[in-house]
C-alpha cells in the first residue's frame, strides 16, 4: 500500500476514493475472488468484482461474539486453550457492506452510507487482543461489548476518529 493514504493533507474522502479506486483495479484482474490491499487489511476491508453483473461489491469485518458451546463452535474455532473447552469467544465475520455498484465513486457512496454512525473498533495485524477466549478473559476485556462493531485498522483511513462511541 501506498503511503499517500496516511497523508493528512489530503482530505479523507479523497483518500478512501484513492482507497476504492485502487481495490476496484485489483479486483477487476481477479473476477469473482475476493481482494485486498495488503495483508493487513484482510479484516477490515475486500472487494469482489463479479463478472456476470459487472459490478463491484465491499465487504468488511465484523464482530461476532459466541457465548455458548455450539455457537463457538459454529464459527469454527479448532484451537482450544489449555485443553479447556470454549466458552466464549470473538471472531470476525467478512459481511457485504455495499449493494453491487458499477465503478469505484458508486462502491464508496454506499460504504459511507453504510459504516455511518457504526460503531468501529480500530485493529493492528500484530495485535490478538480482540480475540481472547476463556482464561484469557478479565474485567477489562468484555468480548459481548465488540459485537457487531465494525472492523478497522490502522493503517487505512476508512472511518473518522470523531465517531460517536457508545458508552457502556
Amino acid at each position: 500500500m501506498r503511503s499517500t493514504y496516511e497523508d493528512t493533507r489530503i482530505p479523507l474522502q479523497l483518500r478512501r476514493l484513492m482507497v476504492f479506486t485502487e481495490i476496484c483495479q485489483r479486483a477487476k484482474a481477479k473476477p469473482d475472488e475476493m481482494v485486498h490491499l495488503s495483508s493487513y487489511t484482510q479484516l477490515s476491508l475486500g472487494a469482489v468484482y463479479i463478472s456476470a453483473f459487472n459490478a463491484f461489491i465491499a465487504y468488511g469485518g465484523v464482530f461476532e461474539y459466541a457465548h455458548t458451546r455450539d455457537e463457538v463452535e459454529a464459527q469454527g474455532i479448532q484451537v482450544i486453550p489449555n485443553d479447556e473447552v470454549i466458552m466464549c469467544a470473538l471472531t470476525t465475520t467478512m459481511t457485504a457492506f455495499t449493494k453491487p455498484a458499477r465503478h469505484p465513486l458508486q462502491l464508496l457512496w454506499y460504504w459511507n452510507h453504510y459504516v455511518k454512525n457504526r460503531l468501529h473498533e480500530y485493529v493492528d495485524s500484530h495485535e490478538t487482543h480482540f480475540f481472547k477466549i476463556n482464561d484469557e478473559i478479565d474485567c477489562e476485556y468484555a468480548p459481548h461489548r465488540y459485537h457487531e462493531r465494525l472492523i478497522a485498522t490502522v493503517h487505512l483511513p476508512l472511518w473518522d476518529d470523531a465517531v460517536y462511541r457508545r458508552a457502556y
